[in-house]
């Protein structure tokens, strides 16, 4: 009932669904402060804010990496350049309910106030000094914790003991260690320091990420979440998603409510929260709906469709893992969305979104993209681009994927090939993710 609630909200109802940075539409005013808030600094032109994710033990996004960067690659940007960046990514806000981890130098921490991006889980990932520099280093280090801030080392501080007793968090490079030595260096950090968190730097995969679990480490990096997870043989094309699949299917052929409401009664769950998403009190009936297919008429068929295809990620046993692929299949689906909004038709918008909301399918169902498709009666370039890369949105699929894989030079190419200014990637980024995390809080 609470997802269908939530989902109502994220997609204000009806069949005209539209793109509002209020997507639950509270309608509610906003409050009058004595002293607005400061304008973010005005970022460089040319700067992304990558981002990357980190897994907890529930297999959950934990948080991120927060890395700023030049679009077309090259020399990193100053560190005034970064911060103003950061910034205006609303990394503090971030940091505030979630862990936000910034890699940096000591020089960087001297030549910008990163101050202002200290927060409960902002966590400044302090780079280790070179030889001869770490009486210096350790200054820098004292004004982090002095300044309020958490501090992460990495594994070239592992023998500093001064420094380790400061630290919230140790970073560990996995590809760096035989698994013996790996294990080894674990265990000693667990024996000799056992409050001290570890995060396991550059995993591949599912499987590492749970090897590095059963040795205590507490979180993973390293680009995995949307990757198929090959040890999980468990049944995930369930009784549920194949009555969300086969209501699909029915709308995208305009069938009947009545033949739509027969399907979903298949699933008691499916249908229990479609009648209660129609009766929210954002629907606004005088009295409440007590059939699928008065529910069906209230919600409207767009409005059913972005539900049920949402509904995909939240009908199976899998737990954390389905939970991350769904906030990453939702800024993807914004991000699509927003990239075309004012230059593309409102229907291609929405057929972009869905892009990306079913482009993740295959990884969460764990069967290849070419058999989920052939369950689900798409848009003819919805099924192009998620078979094949191709058609008209194919460009804007591969833009998204090179922006989530750190790719810049190529995110710069692909942008200007589509006609999209590189300053609006940053924008729109910033903007879906925003978005993705308040729709998950939402629920």
């Amino acid at each position: 009932m609470a997802f269908g609630n939530f989902v109502k909200r994220l997609l204000g109802g009806g069949d005209t669904v539209t793109i509002s940075d209020d997507p639950f539409g509270s309608g509610k005013a906003l409050p009058i402060t004595a002293v607005p808030e400061p304008e973010p600094p005005k970022r460089e032109a040319g700067i992304l804010v990558q981002r990357e994710e980190i897994i907890d033990g529930r297999a959950r996004i934990a948080g991120y990496r927060f890395v700023a960067r030049r679009l077309g690659g090259g020399v990193p940007p100053p560190a005034p350049a970064a911060v103003a960046a950061l910034r205006n990514d609303k990394l503090a806000a971030f940091g505030e309910r979630r862990l936000a981890l910034i890699p940096l130098t000591a020089e960087d921490w001297q030549a910008a106030d990163f101050r202002q991006l200290v927060a409960p889980h902002a966590t400044f990932l302090l780079a280790s000094p070179a030889r001869g520099e770490r009486d210096a280093w350790h200054l820098v280090l004292d004004e982090v914790k002095a300044a309020g801030g958490r501090l992460a080392l990495d594994s070239g501080s592992i023998d500093d003991d001064a420094a380790l007793a400061h630290a919230d968090l140790l970073l560990l490079d996995f590809p760096a260690y035989s698994l013996e030595a790996f294990e080894h260096l674990v265990k000693s950090l667990a024996a000799s320091r056992p409050q001290l968190p570890l995060l396991a730097d550059g995993i591949g995969s599912w499987t590492e990420h749970r090897l590095c679990q059963s040795m205590g480490v507490r979180y993973s990096l390293g680009g995995f979440a949307a990757t198929a997870d090959e040890e999980d043989k468990g049944e995930k094309l369930n009784q549920s998603r194949l009555v969300l699949i086969e209501m699909l299917n029915l709308l995208r052929r305009e069938a009947d409510s009545s033949e739509i409401a027969a399907v979903a009664k298949r699933d008691p769950g499916v249908a229990v929260k479609v009648v209660g998403m129609a009766n929210s009190p954002l629907s606004g009936l005088s009295a409440p709906v007590a059939s699928l297919e008065q529910a069906l008429l209230v919600l409207g068929r767009a409005t059913l469709y972005r539900w049920l295809s949402l509904a995909m990620f939240r009908s199976g046993n899998g737990g954390g893992r389905d939970e991350a692929l769904l906030e990453l299949a939702l800024y993807r689906a914004r991000f699509l969305e927003l990239l075309a909004t004012g230059s593309r038709a409102k229907p291609e918008c929405d057929e972009l979104f869905l892009v990306g909301l079913l482009s993740l399918l295959d990884s969460l169902l764990g069967m290849p993209m070419a058999q989920v498709v052939n369950r689900m009666h798409l848009p003819p370039a919805v099924a192009d681009v998620l078979l094949r890369n191709e058609g008209p949105y194919g460009r804007f699929l591969m833009l998204a994927l090179v922006m989530e894989k750190d790719y810049g030079d190529r995110a710069a190419r692909i942008a200007a090939e589509l006609g999209i200014e590189p300053d609006r990637l940053d924008e729109c980024s910033t903007r879906a993710r925003a978005w993705a995390e308040e729709a998950l809080l939402a629920n």
